[in-house]
């Protein structure tokens, strides 16, 4: 079976190397171990954040002998990166290319801060070249709805990546209607959408009763920013006729992080500038491969802020069988369904978290979104659904449904939670709340 191509990308860089013309997994293990020493005693030498950490752990980088020796290092927090970014820095602010200032959705709290050299820009680059080359080809004519800003916005970093592949890239601005979009496409001829997953599916419904999108040309749908529940992974194929695949992506790790195969059962990561641990986030120990953890990244050729076991809050598992897309040298990992801030536990003890009602309700046809208060009502909790539909639907069947998820059965038969609550938002009243982190507003 032919290599993907992630796969022979990453191959194609070791042996740059010096590593041997035929690949196996411990040659990429080999790779990443040299590149994680060197990225210890650079950042030992150059950031004073780390540099004390290490002091303070009594790790000496020069004695790493294997990557299981990462256990001696503290995890790094996000908290670490708002509270004190400029001491995470290996070099002054004038090789800076681009810093970047966010809040993570569902979290509140001072802004992060990331920088990125020039030549940590290339790399960016070049990884968005090869996650798109999971999809596209030379061929092909991206369209991008992702927001913008030259120099080195997600787009514009994106639209370079495009262009390293060979196809052809057309930014198209975000706030455009679902109509000029539509236009937009038929002009380039596109044959790829990239974008933000909640605003493709709106784009959809609006679009779905004007054309027939099966005959628009697009073979590929790339959603980003967001967990896909299978039920509208499904709605949008059928609705386009053709592929959706999707992107894992954290702008503390370079925006590009992980893509979907042609198999799309996982994740294949960027393994050539991160390491990955799955951890218990409670204990911080490894967890065996299979089980679920949080997933915590090293940065292994970062520049101007390398990141050391980075906690992304993000819960997922590395998934130790084999790809069936015959990836025979790269990890992969599951489905990122639920991030730690996300997590909102029951009186009974159960987790409940949005991911386990995105796959109910969007099972629901014509259902565009939803926001989920808990509440007491009296000695119990209570769940208030909003929620927004594209289509008349009675709201017996939406209780019905919800009912009918194991969480909420359960909870209602022990008699620690009423019936759900629900409310009909008008049409777009839902449209300005970001996904990508959904959370459960807890108001008990």
């Amino acid at each position: 079976m032919p290599l993907n191509y992630i796969e022979k990308w990453l191959h194609e860089i070791i042996r740059k190397e010096g590593g041997p013309y035929e690949i196996h997994r411990s040659d990429v293990e080999a790779y990443q171990l040299f590149h994680l020493r060197r990225i210890l005693q650079y950042a030992y030498a150059n950031s004073s954040f780390y540099r004390d950490r290490f002091d303070a752990a009594g790790f000496n980088p020069d004695r790493l002998r294997n990557i299981r020796d990462l256990a001696g290092i503290p995890f790094t927090e996000p908290e670490d990166l708002a509270r004190e970014p400029y001491r995470f820095l290996c070099l002054s602010r004038a090789e800076i290319a681009r810093p970047y200032s966010f809040v993570t959705s569902g979290t509140t709290g001072p802004r992060k801060k990331i920088f990125w050299t020039h030549a940590d820009v290339a790399k960016i680059v070049d990884f968005m070249a090869a996650g798109m080359g999971m999809v596209a080809g030379a061929g092909d004519v991206v369209q991008i709805l992702l927001p913008d800003g030259r120099p080195n916005s997600q787009a514009d970093l994106l639209r370079k990546g495009v262009l390293k592949l060979g196809a052809t890239p057309v930014v198209a601005d975000m706030d455009l209607s679902a109509d000029d979009q539509h236009r937009l496409m038929q002009e380039a001829r596109s044959s790829v959408i990239f974008g933000y997953a909640g605003r493709l599916f709106r784009i959809t419904l609006e679009l779905e009763a004007k054309h027939d999108l099966r005959k628009s040309g697009v073979r590929i749908l790339f959603l980003a920013a967001e967990y896909l529940p299978e039920a509208r992974r499904q709605q949008l194929q059928k609705t386009w006729g053709c592929r959706v695949h999707t992107h894992y992506g954290l702008t503390e790790m370079g925006l590009g992080v992980a893509v979907e195969c042609e198999a799309r059962n996982g994740y294949h990561f960027n393994e050539a500038a991160l390491l990955l641990e799955v951890i218990d986030p409670r204990t911080g120990a490894s967890v065996s491969a299979g089980d679920e953890g949080e997933l915590v990244f090293t940065t292994l050729t970062r520049e101007a802020m390398p990141l050391i076991r980075y906690r992304t809050h993000d819960l997922s598992r590395l998934m130790p069988e084999p790809c069936p897309c015959g990836a025979a040298t790269l990890l992969r990992i599951d489905k990122i369904r639920k991030r730690l801030e996300s997590i909102v536990v029951l009186e009974s003890g159960e987790e409940v978290y949005p991911a386990l009602f995105d796959d109910v309700l969007f099972e629901i046809p014509g259902l565009v979104d939803y926001q989920l208060v808990l509440k007491r009502e009296g000695e119990k909790e209570r769940l208030d659904f909003r929620i927004e539909m594209a289509r008349e639907l009675d709201l017996s069947a939406i209780r019905k449904t919800l009912l009918a998820a194991p969480v909420v059965a359960r909870s209602v038969r022990a008699e620690s939670m009423v019936e759900p609550i629900i409310e009909l938002a008008g049409r777009g009243a839902l449209q300005a709340v970001s996904r990508a982190k959904k959370m459960i507003v807890d108001r008990r």
